[in-house]
This record gives C-alpha cells, sequence and structure tokens, in this order.
C-alpha cells in the first residue's frame, strides 16, 4: 500500500475543516471554533511554525495530520510535534495512518527534523511503540530521527 502526503494549502480549507470536525466530535473535543477555523488558517497559510498534512488523494483526503515545529537543544535542533492524527473510521485498520506516520518521518527527517513527538491521551497505541515511538514522559513519545 502507498499512503499519499500532502501539504494542505488555503484551497483545501473545507476539506481540512470537515476533517477535524469530525475528528473533534469522535474524540469529545468542543474547540472554540473561531479559534479552531483560525489555527487551521494559520497552518494552510503558513503563518504558524507547522503544517496540516492530508492523507490520500488529492480529491478526497481520507484523513489528516497536524504538525508543529520547534527548537530543541537537548534534540540538537528542529524538533516536530504531531498534534493530530485522524484517519476517517470507515478506512481504518488498513495501516494507513502507521504508512503516513512513516513516511512524515522519512520527509522530516530528510529536512534535518531531529525528533517527532506525540501526545497522546492514556496508554500509547500499540502501533506506535512498534514505530519505534517510545515514552519519554508520562503523556509523550517520541521517535529520534
Amino acid at each position: 500500500m502507498s499512503v499519499t502526503l500532502r501539504i494542505a494549502r488555503p484551497e483545501d480549507e473545507e476539506r481540512v475543516l470537515r476533517l477535524v470536525v469530525a475528528c473533534h466530535e469522535e474524540v469529545g473535543l468542543s474547540p472554540d471554533p473561531g479559534a479552531r477555523d483560525a489555527a487551521i488558517a494559520a497552518l494552510l497559510s503558513g503563518e504558524a511554525p507547522g503544517a496540516l498534512y492530508l492523507v490520500g488523494p488529492p480529491s478526497s483526503p481520507v484523513g489528516y495530520m497536524s504538525v508543529s515545529f520547534g527548537h530543541s537543544i537537548s534534540a540538537g535542533g528542529t524538533e516536530a510535534h504531531m498534534d493530530e492524527v485522524y484517519i476517517r473510521p470507515s478506512v481504518r485498520r488498513r495501516g494507513m495512518a502507521g504508512e503516513a506516520i512513516s513516511t512524515l518521518t522519512k520527509m522530516l527527517s530528510q529536512h534535518g527534523v531531529r525528533a517527532l513527538h506525540v501526545r497522546i491521551p492514556g496508554e500509547a497505541p500499540r502501533f506506535l511503540t512498534r514505530m519505534r515511538f517510545s515514552p519519554d514522559t508520562a503523556v509523550r513519545l517520541t521517535r529520534t530521527l
């Protein structure tokens, strides 16, 4: 299987919003819609230090990943924080999330990112530990790139 991954652009805003709303409803998040929309717009326009990656066909993405960037002395340079990962329920359990994260880690590493962090509530999903993410705090797993 080969998952397509691309950085979302401002013209993708409607698609992105549908996916983000579906994700937030599923996990029980209810952020302020104005703040949520502004955060999405900042990522899509390049104003925020991050990117929103769409997973799947360009005309009909099946998911997304939200990533922000920072700098860390202990990581040895640029680090990335994966804020959200979402795949539509109808296409889950096909390895798409794992493949998308694997593709993302390769891309980030090629661009000098030293570590990718993901925060998760509760226990880590097994597929993340299989992908060599390891706990570094009670709520964050890290994969050194």
